[in-house]
């Protein structure tokens, strides 16, 4: 090993001890903050979690943080870690430059940017806030208890809130409506009708929902009245006089049908002939389905000049419950009408019985008539490469139009997926026909002046300037599509498909365009002023406030403030902290039961002794406790090394290395991309 490599080794070790260092360093703080709840899970915490940061200490962890942190090593560490793991083969040469350059920008290397303490600062803040929470508790053990038995005698037992809560579910799910009193929880389908009846004294009585609030009112029995709509999981508040309860609500949405096509389930070409094909389809629904078909899109034509025609393919259904269904058909090519060039795309389309638009789509599949195609009768997969070209724009549109109206119910990052995926069909589009412009043209004004056309005459040559706009009106779909603006997307779309017919009308002549070039003088070549030249570092982008983590402190501050003053605070602060850590998150599991700890504290303050309520604040504190460091906890540090790329990796692609064979390279001309077996 060299002198300079074992440089750059013994900084790297450093940075490593330093980061296992801080890494048990955690790990301790950790189980010191869970020991406040108990000690078997203080122990655990701290060993999970040093098993968790043992990774970020590993040599490829620590080449890629100290790259990140110093941009001015310019990628030479994680170069000098691929060249001595092996990865990357090298001349003797150059592996000499690398290991000198690594080594002597090494020594400017800063460990503590490298491997930063912050993160031991923040578990040491929340194991502080942690045990501050237990050693108030203590401190007012004695002093509650003393004074317990007299400030419950003075405490005015406030009147009982009845509550009676009545859930009717949607009529299409065929379940029964549910009645409970006092309920802690409200678990209902999504769409449900909530009913409250509330028997109080009082003169009048609001409830809030999810932050909207509504006055009941009062019947010919003398009880306060209410109906409200649960569309999503959130909470309720209901207040009569100087009495409040919060109710979380869980709300559990109803599904979209799931559908397959399970025959033929693939892609289908044919030669000719008149083969049979069967078709099989299955739809499951979590509460009842309504309809399965199979429905398909005819595409004739070529070019731009395409013909569409939708129809349905009806199904025999068997119905093995309401909520499984299966069904099958059988035509024939003539049967469907298919000739030579022609497509059938389809796919099977399941609706359950809620009211509106509750459809779902399976994938979607083709049968194309095709020469590529064997014998009759027998059918293949289209391969992509003979498939890559044959996108149409009037296709195009047909695809964002169905995946517009499926966004509503579709998750971000499936829609995000679905949106780019469609952008790149448009780019291969565009590409084309830019081909047949013969590259971009400066001044498509000028160029469309100068060109002529013998036709009744000569007149101005506009084919080419439709066809000019129709290739901007695709970009700007692309663009949109990789926004997931599909509504403006369509817009765009449509706009490129009137730009192509009319530049393909039958009184067109389309003239090939040639862009001009500009010839490159060579002798002007590095004679720039460099004077204003200067270097350049990013700027790491300040991160966002942490807005749920705010509310989580609050909350931790009120509940340290109800332990040290909650004989004189009563039971009215105990339900405003459980109102308000309901309000932070009502999804999480452990806010919801802290909140239902709370308001049944509340609901019983009279009758529970000073112990008894220290113990359930200290529960709801430690629920709380526990979202808040999941909140405020960091993600580990990207173990991976990101690839080497630039002009240094393209030349070591190219040279050969002596005596071996490169795994970089591969024959001119070898594909990478297996071919189905058949296929052209």
């Amino acid at each position: 090993m060299s002198p300079d490599e074992q440089a750059i080794v013994a900084i790297v070790r450093s940075a490593t001890r330093r980061a296992r260092l801080l890494a048990i360093a955690e790990g301790i703080t950790v189980g010191i903050a869970a020991a406040a709840g108990s000690r078997v899970a203080g122990l655990v915490a701290a060993i999970a979690y040093v098993a968790w940061r043992w990774q970020d200490s590993r040599r490829r962890s620590i080449v890629a943080a100290a790259e990140r942190r110093h941009p001015e090593l310019r990628n030479l560490l994680i170069t000098w870690n691929e060249i001595s793991e092996g990865t990357l083969a090298v001349t003797p040469s150059a592996r000499e430059r690398v290991m000198a350059k690594a080594a002597s920008r090494a020594t400017s290397i800063d460990l503590a940017r490298t491997v930063p303490a912050t993160r031991l600062v923040r578990v040491v803040l929340v194991a502080a806030v942690a045990w501050s929470v237990v050693g108030l508790a203590t401190w007012r053990r004695s002093s509650a208890t003393r004074r317990g038995t007299v400030a419950a005698s003075k405490q005015a037992p406030a009147e009982p809130l009845r509550l009676t809560a009545t859930i009717q579910p949607p009529a299409y799910t065929g379940l029964a409506a549910t009645t409970s009193t006092d309920p802690t929880q409200i678990d209902a389908v999504q769409g449900s009708a909530l009913a409250i009846a509330l028997d109080s004294a009082a003169a009048n009585v609001a409830v809030e929902q999810n932050g909207t609030a509504a006055s009941l009112v009062r019947d010919g029995d003398g009880r306060f009245t209410g109906r409200l709509t649960l569309t999503r999981t959130g909470y309720i508040v209901i207040t009569a006089g100087d009495i409040s309860r919060t109710i979380p609500v869980v709300v559990s949405p109803d599904r979209l049908p799931s559908v397959r096509v399970t025959v033929p389930g693939r892609d289908l070409v044919y030669a000719g002939g008149n083969p049979r094909i069967s078709f099989d389809a299955r739809a499951t629904d979590d509460y009842g389905l309504r309809s399965l078909a199979l429905h398909y899109t005819k595409v004739s034509g070529s070019g731009e000049q395409f013909e569409f025609k939708e129809g349905e393919i009806p199904l025999t259904l068997t119905r093995a419950s309401a909520r499984e269904w299966q069904g099958g058909a059988a035509r024939s090519l003539d049967e469907l009408d298919l000739k030579e060039g022609d497509m059938l795309v389809y796919r099977a389309v399941a609706a359950d019985e809620r009211p509106g638009d509750g459809s779902a789509s399976s994938d979607a599949f083709f049968i194309e008539i095709s020469k590529l195609g064997v014998a009759a009768g027998d059918a293949f997969t289209l391969p992509e490469e003979e498939s890559r070209y044959a996108l149409s724009q009037q296709m195009l549109i047909i695809k964002t139009e169905r995946l517009h109206q499926r966004r509503a119910a579709m998750a971000a990052e499936e829609l995000a997926d679905a949106a780019l995926n469609l952008a790149v069909e448009q780019r291969m589009i565009r590409a084309e026909f830019v081909f047949m412009l013969g590259g971009e043209v400066q001044d498509e004004e000028v160029e469309a002046e100068q060109s002529t056309e013998l036709q009744e005459g000569r007149l101005r040559n506009r084919g080419q300037r439709d066809l000019r706009a129709a290739t901007t009106a695709m970009s700007q779909a692309e663009k949109l599509l990789t926004g997931t603006n599909t509504a403006e997307a369509l817009v765009a779309e449509r706009a490129a498909v009137t730009a192509l017919q009319r530049a393909f009308a039958r009184d067109r002549y389309i003239l090939r365009a040639f862009a001009s070039r500009a010839s490159l003088d060579p002798a002007r070549r590095l004679t720039g002023d460099l004077k204003d030249a200067s270097g350049w570092a990013r700027t790491r982008a300040p991160a966002p406030e942490n807005r749920r983590a705010a509310q989580l402190q609050d909350v931790m501050a009120g509940l340290g403030a109800f332990l040290r003053d909650g004989a004189s605070l009563g039971p009215a602060r105990a339900a405003v902290l459980a109102r308000q850590a309901l309000a932070v998150d009502p999804e999480s599991v452990a806010l919801r039961r802290a909140a239902t700890e709370l308001q049944r504290l509340a609901s019983t303050w009279a009758t529970t002794t000073a112990d008894a309520r220290r113990r359930t604040v200290d529960a709801a504190a430690a629920d709380v406790a526990a979202e808040a460091a999941r909140v405020l906890a960091d993600p580990p540090i990207q173990a991976a090394a990101p690839a080497l790329a630039g002009p240094f990796a393209d030349a070591l692609r190219a040279a050969p290395v002596p005596g071996a064979s490169s795994p970089l390279r591969r024959p001119s001309g070898a594909s990478t991309t297996p071919r189905p077996e058949g296929a052209r």
